[in-house]
Parts: structure tokens; sequence; C-alpha cells
């Protein structure tokens, strides 16, 4: 019994994290180049009152730029707001020609770097 519910527990869990609806951090500013192919954004980075204090007495940075080319240009780009990741899973396979479960892993791993980064963040859909 404790299998079944635990069974149960995680595929619940994995339905949850499908629904999920990645959103572009509103905090993100896309800088423009020249390139086409490129994305050039810049994230300000938070930091709590110590951290932000040292950061000022230090000199360090208060912002990063990224840029992000190719699948990581077109992944961000897709990334609306309205999309749920199972979707934007879909639509990735099929552009790529991948099945759903390479598709999955392979977004999986990237939408986790971006939300560490704070380029994006994962919210619940609306009901």
């Amino acid at each position: 019994m404790a299998n079944k519910d635990k069974t149960t527990l995680q595929t619940e869990r994995l339905q949850q994290s499908l629904q999920v609806v990645p959103v572009q951090n509103r905090g993100v500013n896309r800088l423009s180049t020249g390139n086409q192919r490129e994305l050039h954004i810049e994230v300000t980075l938070i930091y709590g009152t110590i951290t932000g204090l040292l950061r000022r007495l230090l000199g360090a940075r208060s912002k990063r730029h990224y840029v992000l080319e190719g699948v990581g240009r077109e992944v961000y780009l897709d990334i609306d707001g309205r999309r749920s990741f199972e979707q934007l899973i879909d639509l990735f396979a099929e552009r790529h020609k991948l099945s759903f479960f390479e598709s999955r892993a392979l977004l999986a791993q990237y939408y986790q770097m971006l939300t560490k980064r704070g380029l994006i963040v994962a919210t619940l859909p609306k009901t």
C-alpha cells in the first residue's frame, strides 16, 4: 500500500508540474543589438539587507547580462505566460522532431537554469 501511495503522489506531482505556466520575469530587460540570432538580456540582481550593503561597499555588480542564442533563444521566446509547461514541451518536441519525454528532459533542465538565474518564474495556471 505504501508503494501505491508513493507512486500516486509522484504521478500527481508530475501532472502538477506539467500544468505550471512559465512566465518571463518582468524585471528582465531586452537589450537591442544588431544581431537577430542573439537575444541579449539583463536582469537586476536582488540582494538582502546585509548582502546589499556588502555589494555596495565592495562595488559588486547590480545587474547580470546573458546572451541567448539558438535553441536557448527560441525556448525563452516561446515562454509567453499563457502556455503551460506541457504545451511548451509539445511545441518543442514537434518543432525538433523529438519524443515528448526527450523534449521534457531538455526543457525541464533549461527552465530550471532560467529560473535559478531569475529570468523566468513558474506560476500556477488560472482556474
